[in-house]
């Protein structure tokens, strides 16, 4: 089991459209793409909030992470942005002509989240070494990770091109702006 996770995990940074055929022959239940994102949200948490009690963070001037942000709140934030994330790039991606369903996109929105946790987990254990390293690295893997959710939009939806899985991230991004703006700001305390 180990080794398949690892396989996967090394197929997503390398061949991210081979691994988005390997995820959907997984065929896996609705129930089961929802318990692991909510855990790879959970670990994700875990390590963010690790991380800033050994090294805090300013996040503003004389204002700290740590002040404003609470566990409970980043992880109902990100579960409310990698549902709604799944929910928009399914729409999104039917409205320009893709044939994925939302059983597909959740699929591989809680595989990312795993992939989250895992660079999370990573920039934990690097913060020992250098903490500016580990923010620069977890920065860049956000990044590659904008290419990685291309290759996976492309691949759920069947495009023939990358622009289609652009102009459907980006229509996503649109429309997560205004549910954000609705529902998330409540959970946030300043």
């Amino acid at each position: 089991m180990m080794q398949q996770f690892r396989d996967l995990v090394i197929l997503t940074v390398l061949r991210p459209a081979e691994a988005i055929e390997q995820i959907k022959a997984m065929h896996l239940p609705v129930r089961v793409s929802w318990a692991l994102l909510v855990l790879g949200v959970m670990l994700s948490t875990v390590a963010i909030f690790a991380r800033v009690l050994i090294f805090p963070v300013e996040i503003f001037p004389g204002v700290m992470f740590l002040d404003v942000v609470t566990p409970f709140g980043l992880f109902v934030t990100m579960t409310i942005v990698a549902a709604t994330s799944a929910a928009l790039l399914t729409f999104a991606g039917r409205q320009l002509g893709g044939q994925g369903t939302f059983a597909t996109v959740l699929t591989y929105v809680a595989w990312l989240q795993i992939m989250r946790a895992v660079v999370e987990g990573a920039g934990l254990i690097v913060s020992f070494a250098s903490f500016s390293l580990a923010v620069l690295a977890i920065n860049l893997a956000g990044l590659y990770g904008i290419w990685i959710i291309l290759q996976f939009q492309k691949g759920a939806h069947e495009f023939d091109s990358i622009g289609r899985a652009l102009g459907s991230l980006v229509l996503t991004f649109v429309g997560l702006v205004m549910v954000i703006s609705l529902l998330v700001a409540p959970f946030i305390s300043v």
